[in-house]
Formats: C-alpha cells, sequence, structure tokens
C-alpha cells in the first residue's frame, strides 16, 4: 500500500513539474518572438515618433517577463535577461539618432529647395535684363556701366544658387553613405529626398544657367577660369551621385532618361565654355586689329597664328620698315605678351585645351618673326630713340634732383 502511495505521489510531482516547465518554455519562446519583433520594428522605423512608441513597447516587455529574470537569465546563456533588452535599446539609440539626422537633413533640404526656386527665377529675370541691356547699349540707350552692374548681379545670383544646389548634392551623398541603397526602404527614402529638392530640375537649371551666362555676356579669362572650377566641382560631385542614382531609379525610364540628360549638360557646358575661351581670344586680336583667320580649337589656334606669322615675314620686303616692324610689335607685344600668354594660355594649358608643345610651336614662331624684323634698320632706329628717350628722362630726373638741391641750400 505504501508502495503504491509513493509511486502515485512521484507520477503527480512528475507531472506538476513536467507541466511547470512546458509553461516556462512557452513563455521563453513567446519572450523571444516579441524581442524578435521589436527588433523588426526598430529596423522598419522611419520617424522619432515610432522610436517612442517602440521605447513604451521595450518598457511594457521589461515588466511583463520581470518574474522570469532568473529562468530567462539561465536559458538565454550566454546572453542574459538585462543583456538582451540592453541590446534591444541600444539598437533603438542608433536607429533614433539617425532619424534625426534625416529629420534635420530634409529640413534643411526643405530650406535650400525654398531659396533655390527664389534664385532660379531671380536669375531668369537677370538673364532677360542683361540680353536687353547689350541691345539697349548697341542703340546708344543704356552705358556700358548699367551692363556691367547687370552682370555683375547675374553672375553672383548663378554663384549663389550653384553652391545651394551643391548643397542638396551633399546631402544626398550624406544619405547614401548612411545606407547601402539597396534595399527597397533605402531606395524609397532616397527617392523621396531627390523628389523633395527637385534635385534633376535643379542640376539641370544650374548648368543651363551656366550655358547661357558664356553667351550673353562678354567674360574675362579670371571669369571662365572660376567657372571651369565651377564646372569640374559640380562634374565631380555628379560622378559620384550619378551611378548611384542609376541603381535607385533601375527600372524607371523616365528618371534614367533625366540623369543622361545631366550628363549630357555637363558635356555642352564645358564644350561652350571652350567655345567662347577660342572666341575671345581671337577677339584680343582682332580688337587690336590684328587679321587672323578665326579658330575653334587647338590645332587651328596654332595653325592661323603660324600662318600669320609666315605671311608677314614673306611679305615683309613688300612693307616699309615701320609697318613690318609695327606688325610684330602690336602681334607680340601688345596683344600676345601681355595679354594672350599671360592670361588666356594658362587657362588653355589647365583646361588640356592646348599643349605646351603647340605653345612652344607658337613662341619659336614669334622669336623667329622677331629675328627678322630685328635685322631691320628701322628695329634699330626704334631703339635709338627708346635709349634717346631714356637718356633724356635720366637728364631731367637729375636737373630736377639739382634744383631741389639748390633751393633747400638757399
Amino acid at each position: 500500500m505504501k508502495t503504491i502511495i509513493f509511486l502515485v505521489a512521484s507520477l503527480l510531482l512528475y507531472v506538476n513539474s513536467y507541466t511547470y516547465s512546458q509553461s516556462d518554455y512557452e513563455e521563453l519562446q513567446n519572450f523571444k518572438k516579441q524581442c524578435s519583433s521589436i527588433e523588426e520594428s526598430i529596423k522598419n522605423a522611419a520617424t522619432p515618433e515610432e522610436c517612442i512608441a517602440i521605447r513604451e513597447s521595450i518598457t511594457n516587455l521589461r515588466n511583463d517577463y520581470i518574474g522570469y529574470k532568473k529562468i530567462f537569465d539561465k536559458a538565454l546563456y550566454p546572453e542574459n535577461y538585462e543583456s538582451t533588452f540592453e541590446k534591444i535599446e541600444r539598437a533603438l539609440e542608433y536607429k533614433n539618432a539617425d532619424l534625426r539626422q534625416i529629420t534635420t537633413l530634409t529640413t534643411r533640404v526643405g530650406e535650400l529647395e525654398t531659396q533655390v526656386d527664389q534664385l532660379n527665377l531671380q536669375n531668369e529675370t537677370l538673364l532677360k535684363q542683361v540680353e536687353q541691356l547689350k541691345i539697349q547699349v548697341e542703340n546708344g540707350e543704356a552705358t556700358i556701366a548699367d551692363l556691367k552692374r547687370a552682370v555683375a548681379r547675374l553672375s553672383g545670383s548663378i554663384k549663389e544658387r550653384d553652391l545651394l544646389v551643391r548643397d542638396l548634392v551633399d546631402s544626398l551623398l550624406v544619405e547614401f553613405g548612411k545606407s547601402s541603397g539597396n534595399t527597397q526602404r533605402d531606395k524609397k527614402a532616397i527617392i523621396t529626398k531627390i523628389n523633395k529638392g527637385n534635385l534633376f530640375y535643379n542640376i539641370k537649371r544650374t548648368i543651363e544657367d551656366n550655358i547661357q551666362f558664356t553667351r550673353v555676356t562678354q567674360m574675362t579669362s579670371d571669369d571662365f577660369n572660376q567657372m571651369k572650377n565651377q564646372h569640374q566641382d559640380l562634374s565631380k560631385m555628379w560622378q559620384l551621385i550619378g551611378p548611384k542614382l542609376s541603381n535607385v531609379y533601375l527600372n524607371k525610364k523616365d528618371k534614367k532618361l533625366e540623369i543622361a540628360q545631366i550628363d549630357s549638360l555637363l558635356a555642352k557646358w564645358n564644350e561652350q565654355m571652350n567655345t567662347e575661351i577660342w572666341h575671345n581670344i581671337f577677339n584680343q586680336f582682332v580688337a587690336k586689329g590684328v587679321k587672323l583667320v578665326p579658330f575653334n580649337n587647338a590645332e587651328q589656334f596654332v595653325s592661323n597664328i603660324n600662318g600669320y606669322i609666315d605671311d608677314k615675314i614673306n611679305s615683309i620686303d613688300n612693307a616699309s620698315e615701320d609697318d613690318a616692324l609695327n606688325y610684330y610689335k602690336v602681334f607680340a607685344d601688345t596683344v600676345y605678351h601681355s595679354t594672350i600668354e599671360k592670361d588666356w594660355i594658362p587657362i588653355l594649358l589647365e583646361s588640356n585645351q592646348l599643349s605646351q608643345n603647340e605653345k612652344d610651336q607658337i613662341d619659336v614662331k614669334i622669336e623667329e618673326w622677331k629675328n627678322v624684323v630685328t635685322s631691320s634698320p628701322a628695329y634699330w632706329g626704334y631703339i635709338l630713340v627708346a635709349l634717346i628717350i631714356i637718356a633724356a628722362a635720366v637728364v631731367l630726373i637729375r636737373s630736377n634732383k639739382k634744383s631741389s638741391s639748390a633751393i633747400k641750400i638757399k
């Protein structure tokens, strides 16, 4: 009888123990499931407000299972109850920091968009004013000073808008840097920012305005140098971001077309600058009466200059010595060495529109012309006159000094 009672008691104890262990196991699995659900919510959170709701869920989960802490400490090894929550809360903090940064950037993008829109309208008005003033100057209805002031305002406004557009691109690069850009969620966030900042429109607009600026204004070598740097900066940024955008818009033909259009506009802008640089160099010669054949590239530039010099050397016997010397002085001293070589050649060399070898060919040809001209009596007569003028100036200066000294002695 005692044996039967012992067996029944043992059986009841085993059943109770099994039931208790089974219940703990189910609670542990439910706890893990809720932890995984919270971790997934953290990954998918899109606003700081969602993070606040997730934090409440973490607090509730901790309170709901605090009675199982000792059991879970053993069951979760090598983690424990507290380290599990620390891991989740750390992930939430990182996510919340990222979302706060995104919120700040989104606000900044909105501000930039407003400023860029205002400058777009301003630039459009200024471009029209410059074109109208050019016509008025030609008709004597406005002064060159009026035109220069309008051009200066337009140039400053375009540069300001360029900087804002670069800020927009920079903010997008930050977005790419924070994510791989491969998940649908990453792509959605980036597309939202692109649409918010009207990125494609504003990049195309700033390039088009710069192209138009080169057409409607007479730019100096410094202007072109600054614009070349602007083009280079924007091109470098676009080289970084363009391929990434192509990946984001992999299946959207309209956006892929806009990306290709920006590539094309950057090339057109560079081509337009190069054309205008050659045109302005040609005008430097025309302004001084040097009748060169027009040129649009380095090959034509070297060929036409060398052809002009050859023509002057070959016809030197048919011209008076004074005329022959004057042709050389105007070309070499007044235009080429003082303006072209000093202001424009460095831009051509830096932008790879002219090679050092091509420049050397021109220098050799000018030196050849100089040797021919300097062998003429007119040249030495010019040198003699120059020396007489210098000597007279020295005598005059000394005479003035002696007079001043005599007055002081008296």
